[in-house]
Order: C-alpha cells, then structure tokens, then sequence
C-alpha cells in the first residue's frame, strides 16, 4: 500500500475558518513555532453538489483511502519543477469504526539526510452541516510519533449566489523537533503550502465536473 503522497497532515489539517471574501488568495503566518495557512477559491457549482463531494471526500478517507489520489489528492505527491525536500510513503491507513480515529503508518524519507521509519499518525475527521448551508470538513491530528505537535483544521464551505460557493481551506501546523528545525518558512512554501493550494483547486474541479462544466485541471 506504499505510495508517495502528499502528507496525511496536509490533507488533514484544516483551522480556523475566518472571514471569505470572492477573490482567490493564499497566505500563511508563522508564530511561535506554528504554521496558519488559508487559501480559498470560488466554485461554480450548487450546495447539493458540494455536499456529495464533501461526503465523498469523507468516505473516500475512512474506507478507500488510496482512492483519494485519483482526485481529491491528485498530483500532490509531485512537485512540478522542484525536487522533493521530503517524501511521504504512506503504508498503511485503517478507521476504527467504534472510535472514529484513522490510523496512518509512514516512511518519512528525507532525500541524501535519513529515513524515518513506520511513523504514526493518529486523526479524526468528520463533517458538519449547518442550517444556513455551510458545510464544515473538520480534522484533528491526535497523535504522531515524531512528525507533528499538533494539527488542526477546517475545509469551509460557503454558499454564495447563482449557484456558486467558496471553498476555504484553513491549515495550523506545528511540527516535532527534527521538522521543526528541518522545515524552514521557505520550506513550507515549497513542501506544504502550493499543496493546500493544489488540494482545495482539486476539490473545485470536482465540483465543477460534476456540475457539467468544462473544466481544466
């Protein structure tokens, strides 16, 4: 079940859902050790859409999750016209049904420095619907062995008018000792934050798809 891939943190770890505005626009500040990122994009597509894709999205995660690399998680596991600083080989990704928690084992590869091996990654993911038709996809990284402190998140969805919504992507990052150190501001630009770009422009196309729009991706 070895694949490389974006890391299950990016993927889940979603924080603090602020203020949307219409314009697309990604930003991260750093403090104290932490990375915020948020990048949020229109979408032209009706809320019952969203809402199968973010169920999907959730299911895809708890039962099938290598299906995720044919979309939601499509192309992360490469960066385009830069060399890999760290690669993530997923190995194995099981859901406790009883508990909700999902349960990840990686390879942590760290090319011409080491390999850190079978690292443990603990979540929850799950999904809320409110009544004025937001949607929120909530994570919480309960435990890593080495890779993170903590991360937690939001992925926003927010109906707006003429069938369209935005997309809002909130990550919060703080890494173990080693990547603390290791995992630099430029860094993160080039590993972690064109990846949460990536990610929620996936999950735009897929609504748009299903909406049957000529889309590119």
């Amino acid at each position: 079940m070895k694949k490389r891939c974006i890391p299950l943190i990016i993927f889940l770890s979603l924080v603090l859902s602020t203020m949307a505005t219409s314009k697309d626009s990604i930003e991260t500040v750093y403090k104290d050790g932490e990375f915020k990122s948020r990048y949020q994009t229109k979408v032209r597509t009706t809320e019952i859409i969203a809402n199968e894709v973010a169920s999907d999205l959730l299911k895809d995660f708890h039962e099938t999750p290598l299906n995720l690399f044919n979309w939601a998680l499509k192309d992360l596991g490469l960066q385009e016209k830069k060399k890999n600083e760290v690669i993530f080989n997923l190995k194995s990704s099981t859901t406790d049904l009883k508990t909700g928690i999902t349960h990840g084992e990686f390879d942590i590869v760290v090319p011409y420095f080491t390999t850190f091996n079978d690292v443990k990654v603990d979540a929850i993911v799950s999904k809320t619907q409110y009544v004025n038709g937001q949607m929120k996809v909530t994570a919480n990284i309960i435990y890593s062995s080495l890779l993170l402190k903590h991360a937690l998140g939001v992925l926003t969805i927010v109906p707006k008018k003429n069938n369209e919504l935005l997309l809002i992507t909130n990550v919060s990052i703080k890494f173990g000792w080693f990547f603390n150190i290791f995992i630099t501001r430029k860094r993160y630009k080039s590993i972690v934050e064109w990846r949460i770009k990536k990610f929620t422009e996936n999950l735009k196309y897929e609504c748009e798809h299903r909406q049957g729009l000529k889309v590119n991706q």
